[in-house]
This record gives structure tokens, sequence and C-alpha cells, in this order.
């Protein structure tokens, strides 16, 4: 366990300096371990990056990291508005 535990931590130290150099993105590595909400966002950007080294990153991070052991591989989607409230995007109601 404590050997994945480093080697997590290290994967997750790459992608933070890959992310920011990137997109500008800043990831806090030690969150990223414990809360698997925020690492699967986290690996959501990654793949979203298209970028082949944080891809190959997240897809090892997702099968190595204990939390996210019963998680589906993720689907990266383009988020889109619907129209109806397309008006609402830039300004309050």
């Amino acid at each position: 366990m404590a050997g994945e535990m480093e080697v997590l931590f290290s994967l997750a130290g790459r992608i933070y300096v890959l992310l920011r150099r990137e997109s500008n993105r800043m990831i806090d590595v030690e969150w990223f371990i414990v809360n698997a909400d925020y690492a699967l966002e986290v690996l959501r950007l990654a793949q979203a990056s298209k970028q082949a080294e944080l891809v190959e990153h997240a897809q090892r991070t997702l099968s190595l990291h204990p939390l996210l052991a019963a998680h589906r591989p993720i689907v990266v989607r383009e988020k889109t508005v619907a129209p109806v409230l397309a008006k609402y995007v830039t300004c309050l109601r």
C-alpha cells in the first residue's frame, strides 16, 4: 500500500505540472489524494486536454487511486447550455 501511495503522489504531482503548463490550472495534490469527487474532476480535466501524456497519467491514476476503484472510465463530454437558459448565461434573471 505504501508503494502505491508513493506512485499515486508522483502521478498527482506530474498531473499538476502538466495541467499548469497546458491550461494554467493548479490543483491541490493532497486533496486529490483524499477526495474522490475532486480527483474525478481533475482527471476529467486532464483527459479533456487531449494531451497524450496527461491522458496516460489520468488513466494510470484511475487504475491506482484507492478511492476510485468503483468508478467507470471517465467520459469527456462537451458542456452545452439549453436554448431556454442560454439568455441567462451572462446575466441574472
